[in-house]
């Protein structure tokens, strides 16, 4: 976090410089802002001492040769890692490991908050079902009212239903006119 406050913000150049990795032109460009700069002026004098040991490991440890049972330690190590390496597994666990690899483990916490919202609709529903034991003689009475009320609906809908039987009245005689009526007894 030192950066964020640093008003300069060359510090990876100037890690560069004091390992002697730019190049001339931004080398020159460099140096001259370090003429200018006092702050970064002290950071390079900081990485050139952590670095000036660094730059000459290579003389300093030349001269250092690995030992045949080390050199066959590291061949061996090196073929088992390159070698394939054969588990057998069962289908069911090669599955698990892909379910668990590609689902689960990408977005456990999401899974997580999952689970936690089951468990909380479990407690909620347990004390709900808590409170429903306690009112078992009203729910009876109550479930037999509706019952009731049930088969006298089922009564009134089959009277409704049922075809209504149509009784014909009777049909009064149509009223003749009187030149008709002194016929009927007319005729013998």
């Amino acid at each position: 976090m030192k950066w964020f406050w640093n008003r300069c913000h060359r510090r990876q150049h100037i890690s560069l410089l004091a390992a002697g990795a730019l190049g001339q032109e931004e080398k020159i460009e460099l140096e001259r802002h370090l003429a200018a700069c006092d702050e970064c002026r002290t950071y390079y004098a900081e990485i050139k001492t952590l670095t000036a040991p660094l730059i000459s490991w290579e003389k300093n440890l030349s001269g250092i040769e690995a030992t045949p049972a080390a050199r066959m330690r590291w061949a061996k190590a090196v073929q088992e890692a390159t070698a394939p390496s054969v588990v057998h597994q069962s289908p069911l666990q090669s599955i698990w490991r892909i379910v668990w690899g590609e689902f689960i483990w990408p977005s456990r916490y999401a899974w997580s908050g999952l689970a936690a919202l089951w468990v909380a609709m479990l407690v909620i529903n347990g004390q709900l079902s808590d409170h429903r034991t306690h009112d078992t003689g009203a729910r009876a009475a109550s479930t037999q009212e509706i019952m009731q009320a049930w088969a006298e609906q089922n009564r009134v809908m089959a009277l409704l239903i049922q075809p209504a039987v149509v009784v014909p009245a009777p049909v009064p005689p149509v009223p003749r006119p009187r030149s008709q009526k002194s016929q009927d007894w007319a005729i013998i």
